[in-house]
């Protein structure tokens, strides 16, 4: 039997384990994290569940600490995974919504990329940790995927996809014009190049307008790119989710499509972030090879790529270079200073975890002046 290794029961992790709890997968799923009781409990809670249906997966925990490198490596080599999931960060992007309305929409006006090394230092971890093992497992990471995998893919292991972003996008905006043309919208194919910034923009406070994207529609083999507004289908689609924290179950589904899609070799046609480690999202046909960007013959992918490099920077990120440093665009770095005194305008993977205990810290600081346990 196969064997999935996922890491980090947060929002994700968990939807990930009840979903897949109540399909039977025909794989054994370990789940590790840093607190080892939760993670028991989360896969006992999807087990027993998954036994109202009748279903018996083979689920079982275990307790890993990332910034221990060695000790993941050797969690590694003893699992020997077929696939890896990484579902961690240190600072989820909604705590700053617990602050006042006013400093919540200040330092959201800097986009998540802001957090980028809250976001990416654990995974860098677990991508040096499979890159010593000397394992080739599927890596599929979850974690704003869109900005992570460009610089995953230049420090370690480069993981093969994504998941969510334009994987959410694309089901909405799939709605909107079936609901807009009265077409089924099972009739409608996508091809869609877009960014984390498209979610977040009709979403969250602050965000900058004018992010570029592509749309071809086509339905029973006509091109129906020209029937509908789509700027309106974007940002209407997108605002068809609920406003908290649901879509997370979506991530979950988007994370075990793209999973069964490489593990089983389903040469599947889809949309996802990070393939290969591109920045920003895009059409892809995932098989056991991995993730090929599928686009259609009238955009070329130098032209996505730059388009979804504009986008990074309204998402805060100004270029990442060869050696996997992130460069902050100017706007997020004076936010950043200015709000939570974070004085950092770009950082290598190697000062990545040292500046997400510093965010973090600096982060503490801030809700405690605001009566905010952190």
């Amino acid at each position: 039997m196969e064997k999935v290794l996922m890491i980090g029961t947060g929002d994700v992790g968990a939807h990930i384990l009840e979903i897949a709890a109540r399909t039977s997968p025909p794989y054994e799923l370990v789940v590790a994290d840093i607190n080892g009781d939760r993670a028991e409990q989360l896969v006992n809670n999807a087990k027993f569940g998954a036994y109202h249906h009748g279903r018996y997966p083979k689920f079982r925990s275990t307790q890993i600490d990332l910034f221990d490198v060695d000790g993941t490596t050797e969690l590694l080599l003893r699992e020997k995974p077929d696939a890896v999931i990484n579902c961690t960060v240190m600072h989820t992007w909604h705590l700053i919504r617990q602050l006042p309305e006013d400093v919540y929409a200040k330092i959201s006006s800097a986009a998540l990329g802001a957090w980028l090394p809250c976001q990416l230092a654990l995974g860098l971890k677990l991508s040096d940790a499979i890159h010593k093992a000397g394992i080739k497992p599927y890596f599929i990471n979850t974690s704003l995927s869109c900005l992570t995998n460009p610089v995953l893919a230049k420090a370690g292991y480069e993981p093969h996809i994504g998941i969510g972003n334009v994987d959410m996008i694309v089901p909405c905006v799939t709605y909107y014009i079936a609901g807009q043309l009265n077409i089924a919208p099972q009739n409608i194919e996508l091809y869609m190049v877009c960014h984390h910034q498209h979610w977040v923009y009709p979403r969250e406070a602050g965000y900058k307008p004018n992010a570029p994207f592509y749309i071809k529609a086509i339905a029973d083999g006509i091109d129906i790119s020209d029937q509908f507004d789509h700027n309106k289908a974007m940002y209407d689609g997108v605002k068809m989710y609920p406003p908290g924290l649901e879509f997370t179950q979506l991530s979950a589904s988007s994370t075990l499509k793209n999973l069964h899609a490489l593990m089983f070799d389903q040469n599947l046609r889809t949309h996802s972030p990070g393939p290969r480690g591109l920045p920003g999202g895009y059409p892809v046909r995932l098989n056991a090879k991995g993730a090929e960007v599928v686009l259609p013959p009238e955009l070329t992918l130098e032209k996505a790529v730059e388009m979804n490099m504009r986008s990074s920077y309204l998402d805060g990120i100004e270029f990442f270079e060869d050696d996997g440093t992130v460069v902050f665009a100017d706007y997020t770095y004076e936010i950043m200073k200015e709000t939570l005194g974070f004085d950092c305008k770009s950082f290598t993977p190697d000062e990545c975890a040292d500046r997400a205990h510093e965010m973090i810290s600096r982060y503490r600081e801030l809700a405690n002046k605001y009566g905010i346990d952190y």
